[in-house]
């Protein structure tokens, strides 16, 4: 566990690791703000922190991100970028708009819960971020409509329908980041999930 952590922790420096010296350090950069940011929050971090335990200076912060704000946005970006990684995989393999859903509402959720440092940074995110939304919900939007289309879903498709169920998911992530992964939680989400979408077997 603490090696995968490690990992994690490092996660985009590692990614870099081949790269130029200035997309090394704006990972390092990134990396200690998702550290510093999930443990304190985004209103409680400040730039000096994440500067010192990415071990730059806070001159060289400002070379690459202007502010906080500018910072966190980056950060979550790149966390959903990484979070529908896993969706975008199981989309080619999956067939179903059903099974597409379920296995990908199933897929971000234990991911977000695995990687706890992401889910928190997320959470946060998702309360104002409405890029965030999109880039997330493009997927869920897609196979609702399509399992509407073969009659798997008997409802009408709104962007309301979307939000419940962007609410059901946030909520199931929250709730393991606080109590602990739970399959049954993330199980009870994907059941709700099919309910409010009238699923038809």
């Amino acid at each position: 566990m603490f090696i995968v952590q490690k990992i994690m922790n490092d996660y985009f420096q590692s990614k870099a690791s081949l790269q130029s010296k200035k997309d090394r350090t704006r990972a390092a950069i990134i990396d200690s703000a998702i550290n510093i940011i999930a443990k304190k929050g985004f209103q409680k971090s400040s730039i000096q922190e994440m500067a010192k335990n990415a071990g730059i200076a806070n001159g060289t912060f400002y070379n690459h991100y202007k502010d906080r704000k500018s910072i966190f946005e980056d950060v979550a970006n790149l966390i959903a970028v990484e979070l529908v990684k896993v969706i975008e995989e199981d989309e080619v393999k999956t067939k179903k708009p059903v099974q597409k859903l379920i296995n990908s509402t199933k897929q971000f959720i234990q991911r977000s819960v695995q990687v706890p440092e992401w889910g928190t940074i997320f959470l946060e995110a998702a309360d104002f971020s409405v890029k965030l939304e999109k880039d997330i919900s493009r997927y869920l939007i897609k196979d609702i409509k399509s399992g509407i289309k073969e009659k798997s879903f008997l409802v009408k498709f709104d962007n309301f329908l979307v939000k419940q169920i962007m609410i059901l998911v946030l909520h199931s992530i929250s709730h393991q980041l606080e109590n602990g992964i739970d399959k049954k939680i993330t199980d009870k989400t994907i059941n709700t999930i099919l309910r409010i979408l009238n699923y038809k077997q």
